[in-house]
């Protein structure tokens, strides 16, 4: 015979929702605590970016003054120099990023190019 009486039944479903209820708790704190987490590495990331764009707008500045002093023949040969390893590396299925940064040279020189003539 099975013990299947309201009162065994009762207890079951009690000790399955305090169960239950303490699983949820835990699943909650973690959630809390993950949060937490996140706002603490948000908070740093907010403190470092101006940095960082600095240093990327220092250096941007620095490269186009150093092409900008360049004769027209050698920004005319880093170009076409740019253009054929972007090119080369492109057909022969390089990554995008290391093909993108080939072409930076020329993409650079050429919107100096069309800022002077702009201006």
């Amino acid at each position: 015979m099975t013990s299947n009486t309201p009162k065994t039944t009762k207890a079951k479903i009690t000790r399955t929702r305090k169960a239950a209820a303490a699983r949820a708790g835990g699943i909650v704190s973690s959630a809390r605590d993950l949060a937490g987490q996140v706002g603490a590495v948000s908070a740093t990331i907010a403190e470092t970016l101006p940095d960082a764009a600095d240093a990327v707008r220092g250096s941007a500045l620095d490269a186009y003054r150093t092409v900008e002093t360049m004769p027209k023949s050698q920004q005319t040969t880093l170009t076409r120099a740019s253009l054929g390893i972007g090119a080369a590396l492109f057909v022969l299925g390089a990554p995008r990023l290391l093909t993108l940064l080939a072409f930076l040279p020329a993409l650079a020189v050429a919107g100096m190019k069309l800022a002077k003539r702009t201006a």
